[in-house]
Parts: structure tokens; C-alpha cells; sequence
């Protein structure tokens, strides 16, 4: 197993690869990028032997993204500089919004994000997903010059709101006439993401603050009373940044309500590497093949 650490800056840069990773097969390996606010997430999949080769994470902390040099920064990391089979670039950046497709105007998406109290600047391009099985789009805004960066970059590239990928995931696994409700929670260092699917319809997607323990567990618990469900009644899967089920997030939360579950990573595909580090543990990137 090659396992392989590198530092760019001032800042530290992750590179894995596995033992069957090779460079210059790069024209047949799918490559999946996820974009958050100041950092780039990349894994490099063999389509062939269903296989993750490689994985790494780079942050974009103390580059001005205002800047051509930012691009030169990307390119110092050879794996963007190389021809994919595929390419999906999966955006996870705060600036987004739910809206229902009866109500979806492509000419007022930077109108939809100024309502929700998110500013829109020159530097920002505003994009949109469907989501077919919610009926819905995300409208969503990510720094222009990366935008433009990657589809200059790579011919064959798909993006995708995290958001999208995440809804898609939770109706894919829960329509198939199961009439309990399924509330999912994504946990970040001071947010969490919540989407609850009910009678095997999406009802609610948001984010919420939640810089404490105490803060994670009402933020459930409130939503369960505000829409008025029973938690004997309600499924509750849990990912994102919690370690395990003695983490005092997961302990609180056992105190009010029961039916919990670890979140697992996708079985569909191997892993030619150790498993992840913790933070990537339940990453998009590796979400992916649910919502395929």
C-alpha cells in the first residue's frame, strides 16, 4: 500500500493513493470533486474494478480567490491536471436554498438567495439542481473563478449541489412504501443539516447552528415537536462529523429520543486504502454512488 502525505504552504495538504492507483490510467478513472467554502475534496474511482484509488484534500485558506493565482495554486496538485473519464464536482458551499419547482424562475435565482438573506457579489456565479424525486430546485452559489476553472479544465464534468445529492439520497432509500418518517442529520463542527422525508415525500431541508451538544439535540427535538410527529414514530440517521456512538452529541440525544442509527459508508464500492479519515467518513464524495 503506497500511502503518501504532502504539504503545500503553510497550510497541510492530504494525498492518498492505494496500491492499483496509477497516473497514467487517469483517461479511464472517474474523478469526483467536492467544493466547500475555503477547500477542495477530491477521489479518484476506478470504474473497472469498482474501486476508490485515491482521495485527498486541499485548502484554499490564504490564497485570494480573486485572483488567476489560485488556479496555479489547484494546478500544483496533479490530479487536477489530468484527463478523466468522468468528472463530478459536488458543491458544498452555505449559500443555498430549497425551492419547489412550480415555483422555480431561472431569471430570479440571485433574487431567491438575496431573500434568504445571503449576499450575492460579482465574484459568485448562482446555479441550480433538480431534485426530480422532491420535485424541487436548489439554487445554489459557488466562487466564479472555480466555476469556470474546472469547466475549463475537464471536458466531461457534471455538478452537483451537495444538498441535491443528499435529498436524492434519502428519497431513493426511503419510497418504497415505507410510511414511517426518516429524519436525516448531517453534522458539521458548528452547523447540522437536517432533511426529514414523511409519507415518502421530502418535507423539510435546512440548516441550523449548532455549536454545542445542547444546541444539536433541541434543534431535533424542536423540529420533531414543530411538525407535530411522534419520536417513538420517527427514524433518525445521523452522520457527519460525530466519531462514534459514545460521542456526547449521539449520549444526549439517546435521553429524548430512541430510534437512532450511525450513518455507514456506501458498501457499493471498495476502498483500495485505509478507510478514510474520520472527517471524510461520511463526506459527499463518498455518498455519491447512493444517489446514482
Amino acid at each position: 500500500m503506497n500511502t503518501e502525505y504532502i504539504r503545500v504552504g503553510n497550510e497541510s495538504s492530504l494525498e492518498v493513493k492505494g496500491a492499483t492507483y496509477k497516473e497514467e490510467l487517469s483517461a479511464s478513472y472517474n474523478l469526483v470533486v467536492q467544493v466547500r467554502s475555503m477547500s477542495i475534496g477530491y477521489a479518484v474511482l476506478d470504474p473497472i474494478l469498482n474501486t476508490y484509488v485515491a482521495y485527498g484534500f486541499m485548502p484554499l485558506k490564504g490564497e485570494d480567490i480573486h485572483y488567476a493565482q489560485q488556479e496555479e495554486y489547484i494546478l500544483r496538485n496533479g490530479v487536477f491536471s489530468r484527463e478523466y473519464r468522468k468528472v463530478i464536482v459536488v458543491v458544498d458551499t452555505p449559500k443555498k436554498t430549497l425551492v419547489p419547482k412550480s415555483y422555480f424562475d431561472a431569471q430570479k435565482m440571485t433574487d431567491v438567495l438575496k431573500f434568504v438573506g445571503f449576499g450575492i457579489t460579482a465574484d459568485e456565479i448562482v446555479l441550480s439542481d433538480e431534485i426530480e424525486l422532491a420535485s424541487a430546485v436548489v439554487v445554489y452559489a459557488l466562487p466564479k473563478f472555480l466555476y469556470f476553472f474546472l469547466k475549463s479544465q475537464f471536458r466531461q464534468l457534471e455538478v452537483r449541489h451537495a444538498l441535491t445529492t443528499e435529498v436524492g439520497a434519502m428519497l431513493l432509500k426511503h419510497t418504497s412504501g415505507d410510511r414511517e418518517s426518516k429524519l436525516r442529520v448531517n453534522v458539521g463542527n458548528r452547523w447540522m443539516d437536517v432533511i426529514l422525508v414523511k409519507n415518502n415525500k421530502l418535507h423539510l431541508a435546512n440548516r441550523f447552528k449548532s455549536p454545542s451538544a445542547n444546541d444539536f439535540v433541541y434543534n431535533i427535538v424542536n423540529l420533531i415537536s414543530q411538525t407535530g410527529l411522534n419520536e417513538k414514530d420517527v427514524k433518525i440517521e445521523v452522520g457527519g462529523a460525530i466519531l462514534s456512538e459514545e460521542d456526547q452529541k449521539m449520549v444526549l440525544l439517546r435521553r429524548f429520543v430512541s430510534n437512532i442509527e450511525m450513518d455507514a459508508m456506501p458498501q457499493y464500492y471498495t476502498y483500495d486504502f485505509p478507510r478514510p479519515m474520520e472527517e471524510y467518513r461520511y463526506s459527499t464524495l463518498f455518498r455519491i454512488p447512493t444517489c446514482e
